[in-house]
């Protein structure tokens, strides 16, 4: 069976033989979502489940804000314990539940389009990651209500939390799995790689990166299942600790992870919203690359003990933190060459991953300040110099790391506009409404940038890092705390907004015309695609193969000669 091989012409077939009525074209619908194998339907499901569930972790994370703006109690939850689950729950669906699954959504739809292929590689295994990742969501969700996750008091639940969380993440590392050997081995014939579009680049080297880090973090719930069934971990007090087994994803440069396919997707925008294909490309591709290298931080935390404290003062961790401005301002400045020389139209796609790009790069500038009292620490150990610098820069184990997480997840979430809205006609066949788009775009860019400032100043203050409370923290902190709540609000209203774009779209309201073209080759076939996505498989032989003259679509014999190839 070749890579892509799969079966979902069956259910048009089934549509096209039925008698006509209502019921038998419903259970035809509901085969095309609940036994489909096509990319297309699979990477659907993916971005309407995770909008749900991001706008469900917006939520959580808003209610948990409340709870820091009066550090002088607790006001919402119970206890410390009980705080960390509500603020945990919040993190886990935004990172987990939302931010990961959509971007997975949109390479499993996008990927097969832009390389030529006619379906994902391994459509079946895909499929049934979509499925095992929504009941491990489910059972997460309902692990924490029942008093489990980190601080939990029930261990059974506290169990059931680890176990349900790992399961997310083996389906979510599965989906990668099948992006990542989609663009290794199902491209089509003149595709090589370094001619494969940077969006398609970007959810490549992002399902490479997890490939390498999620196994790690279901290690680290492995250590924490076995902590707490053996009763290492017995209560509530000591289980707050478990809230530390994701940071490898969660805190910078790892973090940094989480908007390598924003990035991509920025760029690609940026070529079709200003008439001008990106000159540089695999100088953009190479950069990108390096990012993903520079957001690898496994290595920065420990293991096998009960707290799993970050070594903020790792060399590797200064160097990369220090390195990963070099991609993001490399990107940026040789995709303004296109903005410069072409002639931008500022719809949501440009406009959301302008700010994309942008609110990344303040986050990689923002971290060269965590990065200050390793440094002089460094110093004064090794040279015997006493640089006498004020403690307040020793930022390890503050809210600072927490502003600087806000700043990644708005430009995560403004890539995820940008790239909805660039592909909404490829996807659902009907637009998004341009002005509800610019509406959610300003949110998210204000959301994050408000989260960043609010966490930043209140570290820098001495804020514990969440979700800890410290009632002992100079005067003036709250306030930026208040600014942190209206930013996730912020956040917030922009997911709600899109969510409203999508259903309207899913429904069949709004523009049915195609309102841009580029130049790759999800372009280059009808909206939405066909079952087998092209006509015939097409030849390439540029990275923008739509421009070339001699671009076209194979014919019957050289069809089969690329099936052979690629199978």
């Amino acid at each position: 069976m070749a890579l892509t091989d799969t079966r979902h012409e069956a259910t048009e077939q089934a549509a096209d033989s039925s008698s006509g009525d209502a019921p038998d074209r419903a259970l035809v619908a509901l085969d095309a979502y609940f036994g489909t194998g096509d990319h297309k339907a699979v990477g659907r499901l993916w971005l309407v489940c995770g909008t749900l569930f991001l706008l469900a972790g917006a939520i959580i994370s808003l209610v948990a804000a409340v709870e820091p703006v009066d550090l002088g109690s607790l006001s919402i939850s119970d206890d410390a314990a009980a705080f960390t689950e509500l603020w945990s729950l919040g993190r886990d669906l935004l990172v987990f539940g939302g931010i990961i699954p959509l971007l997975i959504g949109l390479a499993v739809y996008i990927v097969p389009l832009q390389v030529g292929s006619q379906s994902l590689a391994f459509p079946r295994g895909a499929a049934a990651a979509f499925w095992m990742w929504l009941a491990g969501t489910i059972l997460l969700i309902v692990s924490y209500g029942a008093g489990g996750g980190p601080g939990g008091w029930s261990t059974d639940q506290v169990l059931m939390w680890a176990v349900s969380l790992g399961v997310v993440v083996l389906a979510l590392l599965w989906s990668m799995v099948c992006v990542a050997s989609t663009v290794l081995g199902a491209r089509t014939a003149g595709m090589d790689l370094d001619r494969v579009p940077v969006a398609c680049w970007g959810f490549f080297v992002f399902s490479l990166g997890g490939l390498f880090t999620l196994p790690i973090v279901v290690a680290q719930l492995v250590i924490g299942y076995l902590d707490v069934r053996y009763g290492y971990l017995p209560d509530e007090t000591s289980r707050i600790a478990l809230v530390s087994v994701v940071d490898s994803v969660t805190v910078a440069p790892g973090l940094y992870w989480l908007a390598l396919p924003a990035l991509g997707i920025a760029v690609d925008a940026i070529a079709v919203h200003t008439g001008r294909p990106i000159r540089f490309h695999r100088a953009v591709l190479g950069l990108i690359g390096l990012l993903a290298v520079v957001s690898y931080s496994v290595h920065f935390f420990a293991f096998a003990g009960p707290r799993r404290q970050i070594a903020f003062d790792n060399g590797l961790m200064v160097v990369d933190l220090l390195v990963a401005v070099v991609p993001v301002l490399g990107v940026l400045a040789l995709a303004g060459e296109s903005l410069k020389a072409g002639k931008a139209s500022l719809r949501t796609p440009l406009l959301s991953g302008l700010m994309s790009g942008l609110l990344l790069l303040l986050a990689t500038l923002t971290s060269l300040v965590g990065v200050v009292w390793p440094i002089v620490a460094f110093v004064e150990k090794n040279f015997d110099i006493n640089v006498n610098l004020d403690s307040s820069l020793d930022l390890a184990g503050t809210s600072f790391h927490d502003g600087v997480r806000g700043l990644v997840f708005g430009a995560a979430v403004l890539g995820i506009i940008a790239g909805t809205h660039h592909w909404a006609h490829k996807v659902w066949g009907r637009s998004f409404d341009d002005r509800l788009g610019v509406l959610a775009c300003l949110a998210a860019a204000g959301g994050g940038v408000l989260m960043g400032v609010g966490g930043v100043v209140s570290g820098l203050l001495g804020q514990t890092r969440l979700p800890a409370i410290d009632s002992e923290v100079p005067g003036g902190v709250e306030a930026f705390n208040i600014v942190s709540l209206v930013g996730v609000a912020l956040l917030a209203v922009a997911i709600l907004i899109l969510l409203a774009n999508l259903a309207k779209a899913a429904a069949g309201r709004g523009s049915a015309n195609e309102p841009w073209r580029g130049l790759t080759l999800e372009w280059a076939t009808s909206s939405p695609p066909i079952a087998s996505n092209f006509v015939t498989p097409p030849v390439v032989h540029s990275s923008t193969p739509l421009a070339d003259p001699n671009f076209r679509l194979a014919g019957p014999s050289e069809s089969a000669d690329v099936e052979t190839e690629h199978a």
